[in-house]
């Protein structure tokens, strides 16, 4: 049987990960094979990632902080020591945090319809929901608040660590809104993304697949009869 990461590079991309996703936790003698394929994954994604944020500084993004922050060979030593403590990393946040680094294309952008206070306080039926992706340094200090809850009340069940990836939809609008959650209780090749608005169930891979088609704003399929024409400049046809 080909290696995952062969069929992956010969274009079978989504059957690939079709076929992580129903291997539950990795085994052991598959994670090499498996964490190739996340890695090429995410590099594809870094390439859409850079492409992305040119396109949308040329249209007028505003952004109030950093745009991109990229991975650094300290992120790579970090994710290291957090599998360790952790007990483990799903593949796929691994190297998108290794490989993507930090995103952030939530801002001010009316070219889009994208606004940091919300449709501009208009009562609407969807949000953009753009591009937000955290970098090594979220996972850290996440693990690090659980990790104090624990030692400040050793008695209580915190339950399973769950790393906050990002704001959802309402809040990258600045609207009160929750996040998009990750269960880090088990190593599986690509993690449910918990919180996203009518895609129960959608994975890391699926979700940035779903984001990089839609041109890093994938609240707009809810409304494609609607979409703005400059919108269409920035979607194309995910190669991962």
């Amino acid at each position: 049987m080909a290696s995952y990461a062969r069929r992956y590079m010969a274009g079978d991309r989504e059957g690939v990960w079709a076929d992580l996703r129903l291997l539950g936790p990795v085994p052991e003698n598959l994670f090499e094979d498996c964490s190739a394929v996340a890695a090429e994954t995410m590099r594809r994604v870094s390439s859409h990632i850079s492409r992305l944020a040119e396109q949308l500084t040329a249209l007028g993004l505003e952004v109030s902080g950093a745009m991109l922050s990229p991975p650094t060979p300290a992120d790579a030593a970090e994710l290291d020591d957090l599998a360790g403590r952790i007990g483990g990393i799903p593949l796929a946040l691994d190297a998108c945090l290794r490989y993507a680094g930090g995103v952030w294309f939530s801002g001010n952008l009316p070219e889009l319809g994208q606004y940091a206070s919300g449709f501009q306080s208009r009562e609407v039926d969807f949000y953009p929901d753009p591009l937000i992706i955290p970098d090594a340094g979220s996972l850290r200090a996440d693990w690090d608040t659980y990790c104090e809850l624990l030692e400040d009340d050793p008695e209580s069940d915190q339950g399973e660590f769950i790393f906050e990836f990002s704001p959802d939809a309402l809040h990258k609008a600045n609207v009160s809104g929750s996040t998009y959650d990750i269960r880090m209780a088990h190593t599986v090749a690509d993690p449910i993304l918990e919180g996203v608005d009518r895609r129960p169930g959608i994975t890391l891979v699926e979700y940035l697949r779903w984001s990089i088609s839609w041109g890093s704003m994938p609240g707009w399929s809810f409304a494609k009869d609607r979409a703005p024409a400059a919108l269409a400049e920035l979607r194309v046809q995910p190669d991962f």
